[in-house]
């Protein structure tokens, strides 16, 4: 049986964006906080452009976030490391259960931004 998604297809695509590591989780603790700060701007005669906008950042910070914490995961995966048959079966078992994770968790923000603004 063949799957489309696997710990080596996630690796592939964290070795290729390990470079920009750094950057995507400064980006996302940044527009973490600029959202904060905006969420304490917003009041009941705030102007809806502010809304969205604090909502956009909101949703980049935690885009963000979630494809810097994929990268770290997947950038290694240690059952290429480890020789040892039992570890490796092991470390199998761990990198599919975080590539099932990381499927669920990577489209999420992006749902529940769409889903913030259908219900505004």
């Amino acid at each position: 049986m063949k799957f489309i998604i696997t710990p080596e297809l996630f690796n592939n695509l964290a070795i290729t964006l390990f470079d920009f590591r750094w950057r995507i989780l400064i980006w996302g603790i940044c527009s973490f906080i600029l959202s904060f700060v905006l969420q304490q701007q917003l009041h009941s005669k705030a102007p809806l452009s502010l809304l969205f906008i604090t909502l956009f950042l909101l949703f980049l910070a935690l885009q963000s976030l979630v494809i810097s914490a994929f990268i770290f995961f997947f950038h290694r995966l240690p059952s290429n490391i480890n020789q040892n048959n039992s570890l490796h079966r092991f470390y199998r078992i761990i990198e599919w259960c975080e590539a099932l994770l990381f499927a669920l968790l990577l489209p999420l923000p992006l749902l529940l931004f769409i889903y913030a603004l259908w219900v505004i």
